[in-house]
């Protein structure tokens, strides 16, 4: 997660030099188009980031040819 300072006058934006804040997992920038953010900011300026809590392996559940019309 970065932050970037910003300067302003009344006819101009001078963005200032990029500094990390943390390092996170967030690929893309924390933009899913199917889902949304994947973070966001407190009003007092804590972060709430999504995380993955361990790097195992999580096995899931595959189901092929389901109809749920067909007993209709």
């Amino acid at each position: 997660m970065m932050a970037v300072p910003i300067k302003t006058t009344p006819t101009a934006i001078e963005p200032g030099v990029p500094v990390e804040l943390f390092r996170t997992h967030i690929w893309g920038g924390g933009i899913d188009t199917q889902q949304g953010r994947n973070y966001d900011v407190a009003p007092d300026g804590r972060f709430l980031v999504n995380v993955t809590l361990d790097d195992g392996a999580t096995p899931i559940t595959l189901i092929q040819n389901w109809n749920p019309e067909a007993k209709k």
